[in-house]
Parts: structure tokens; C-alpha cells; sequence
């Protein structure tokens, strides 16, 4: 045997190896220190439109700050978020994954047909009595008021034959259960019961956002609509697709845009352009819950109300009585101009934003009907509803 040879071979080997590592570092290195060198160059951005979400800006520099390290964590912060590119990057690095056969980027979930999901909230026994015993102490107080609860299912409840086949989302149909048996007083709408009715249920929630669509906020309105004798009908309303481009919170999460969904609005026919709504943080006065020009920009679900505020008073031309306080997350949204025929004042409180006395609320105006709006998975990890109530 000739070991010359052969360890002549190996050297070579190995100097193919070391090539090919200093090429591959070298080639990192020109591309992180070309991307600092780039930073300096291109201004901060102060949001990205992909990931929906304000970008970190430079530190403020001081010695304590320096000392405990938080600075550098800031900075460190700061680079990786305003690193040139960085969408392209994120991108890019997504199609690799999707090609290996990687089924989750950044907690969300790849599924079929274009599906994307976010990981279910899970329940916690604790928080579930304590939010339950919050929503029953605040229906003995409000004895007379009519009293309903829509808590919509998530895509991962209704569509799991959607989810990646080596995954399951689980069944939360026991936390429904609980839910609704423990808010004696307030009238449960069964919206997972209908929802499952549906011939079409991939039409109930987009496909790259976290929402329902207003399809199934119709068909949870609808029910209401019998509970409380509103009369309302499918011919009082109006339906309008108002976007086929929106790829919503999930698609920007996990930086896949192979898909787009269309955007619904609800438009009662009697009742078009017939209230006013007052922002009253910012005194701001419309006389439309849709913003249009909220089309334009990355987050289109906000063309309802314009996004999330903290209260909003709506004032109607309803020859009625009738009168709502409406505590919900962003799934109530599209669902607030169908409600606009059937109560002369809507107040509609965000209790992740509102900081005021929901009793200071309830007592400027008499009220008739509260109605919680809430998705499961918001619900499950809400800290503000329970103080909201007891306040």
C-alpha cells in the first residue's frame, strides 16, 4: 500500500475543506460587515410593513446602560432589525426551509392548501375560573341588562384537516364547554356549533391572517339576531369585496406571501351612512366605521374601525330604545356595522386598551344589551377583561 499516496490525498482533502470553509466564512463576513456598512448608509426604518411591527431604534447611550449590559442587548437589537434587506433575507430563508420540508417559521404554522395557523392557546385552569367567576359577579350586578357572549373558534378549531399532517391543533371543545356553562346569566352563542354546520368552512377565516371573515361574523350575528328578536335579515344587508390582495398578520410572521384573501364588508342597506362614530381618545368624529385608505397599507383588516381603540361611541339614526355596550377584541370589528339598525348607541370598549372605570361608562349611559365579543385564543391569554370588569 502506498501511504505517500494516500496521505497525500488526504492533505489535498483537507485543503479543499479549509478552502471551502474560509470561502464560506469569508463570504458571511463581507456580507455582515457590507450590511453594517450599509446601515450606515440607508436611514432606521421605524416599522415593518412585512412583520407588522415597530422596528428597534438606536440606543441611547449612557455608562449605567453600558455597565449592565443593556445597551448592548439594545444594539444588538437595533443591527438585527435594521439590517438592509432584512425582508428579502427573511424571505429567502423561508423558501429554503419550506424546500427541506420545514413546517413552522417564527410560531407559525404552514398548512394545507395555503393555510396558515397560529400555535392554539392552550387553557389555564386558574385564569379560566378566575375570568369566568369575573364575567358571572359582573352579569348579577347588571341583572336587567340582556346579556350575550360570542367567543369565536380559531381556524385551528374548525379547519384542523387543514393543519400539517405530522401535527395536531387539539380539541378545546372542553374549554368551550366550561366557558359557557360557567357564565350563568349571559346567553351563550354557539358559534363552533355553526361554524362546523358549514358546507364551506375554509370561507370562515382567511388563510394568512389570524381573523375570522366577515362571512362568519354574519353568521355569528345571525344568531344573535334570533336570541335577542333584532328581525334582521340576509336581504337588509349588503356585502362588498373591498381587497383580493390581503395577506394578513400570519402570512407577515412567517414571511410567506403565496396567497392572498379577499376582503369582505358588511353593509346594512337601511342604515348606510345613517350614525356617527367618535373616537373619544382623539376626538376624532367620522361618519363611517370603515377606514378605506387602511387598504393601502400592509394590515388591510383594519379597514374595520380602523384598527383597535380603546372606546369608540357609535350614535345611530335607529328609531329604538335599544341600547349596547359592546367589551370585544379585534374579531368584533367587521361585526359592528351590522349592528348599527337595531341599537341608537353603540359603546364599544377594547379593554386591552381602555384604562378608564368601565362602572364611569355604564353610568353615563343607560344600557340595555352588553355583548362580549372575544376569539378563543385572544380570550385565553387576556389580562385586561377580568380588571375591566371588576373596575
Amino acid at each position: 500500500m502506498n501511504t505517500n499516496k494516500t496521505t497525500g490525498n488526504e492533505k489535498k482533502h483537507r485543503r479543499a475543506i479549509t478552502a471551502v470553509c474560509i470561502a464560506v466564512i469569508t463570504f458571511f463576513c463581507a456580507i455582515i460587515f457590507g450590511g453594517f456598512l450599509l446601515s450606515a448608509i440607508f436611514p432606521d426604518r421605524e416599522k415593518s410593513e412585512n412583520e407588522n411591527r415597530v422596528l428597534k431604534q438606536f440606543p441611547k447611550f449612557s455608562l449605567s446602560a453600558l455597565f449592565d449590559g443593556s445597551f448592548t442587548k439594545n444594539l444588538e437589537i437595533y443591527l438585527n432589525d435594521q439590517f438592509p434587506f432584512r425582508d428579502s433575507i427573511i424571505t429567502f430563508k423561508t423558501k429554503v426551509d419550506r424546500i427541506a420540508g420545514k413546517t413552522e417559521e417564527n410560531g407559525v404554522y404552514i398548512g394545507k392548501d395555503k393555510f396558515l395557523f397560529e400555535a392554539p392557546a392552550k387553557a389555564d385552569n386558574v385564569k379560566l375560573k378566575e375570568l369566568t367567576k369575573a364575567i358571572t359577579d359582573f352579569s348579577r350586578k347588571n341583572k336587567k341588562l340582556k346579556k350575550a357572549f360570542i367567543l369565536s373558534p380559531n381556524a385551528s378549531d374548525i379547519l384542523p384537516e387543514k393543519f400539517p399532517t405530522a401535527l395536531k391543533p387539539g380539541d378545546r371543545s372542553g374549554v368551550f364547554s366550561f366557558i359557557r356553562k360557567n357564565i350563568p346569566g349571559v346567553s351563550w352563542i354557539d358559534c363552533k356549533g355553526v361554524f362546523e354546520k358549514q358546507k364551506n368552512k375554509s370561507d370562515l377565516f382567511y388563510r394568512t391572517d389570524h381573523h375570522w371573515t366577515t362571512r362568519a361574523a354574519y353568521l355569528s350575528f345571525n344568531e344573535l339576531s334570533s336570541l335577542w328578536s333584532l328581525g334582521a335579515k340576509k336581504r337588509d344587508f349588503s356585502f362588498y369585496p373591498v381587497s383580493a390582495s390581503f395577506q394578513g398578520t400570519l402570512s407577515s410572521s412567517a414571511a410567506v406571501n403565496d396567497a392572498a384573501d379577499i376582503i369582505e364588508i358588511c353593509v346594512p342597506k337601511k342604515q348606510a351612512g345613517k350614525y356617527t362614530v367618535l373616537y373619544e381618545s382623539s376626538s376624532r368624529k367620522t361618519a363611517s366605521l370603515f377606514e378605506k385608505e387602511k387598504l393601502s397599507q400592509k394590515n388591510q383588516y383594519e379597514v374595520f374601525l380602523g384598527g383597535n381603540h380603546d372606546k369608540v361611541i357609535i350614535s345611530t339614526a335607529a328609531d329604538t330604545p335599544a341600547t349596547l355596550l359592546v367589551l370585544k377584541d379585534s374579531y368584533a370589528n367587521c361585526m359592528l356595522p351590522m349592528l348599527t339598525p337595531y341599537f341608537s348607541k353603540i359603546v364599544v370598549i377594547d379593554p386591552r386598551y381602555f384604562s378608564d372605570s368601565l362602572k364611569a361608562v355604564m353610568s353615563e349611559t343607560k344600557f340595555t344589551h352588553v355583548l362580549f365579543v372575544y376569539n378563543m385564543d385572544t380570550l385565553l391569554g387576556d389580562t385586561s377583561l377580568v380588571p375591566a370588569l371588576k373596575g
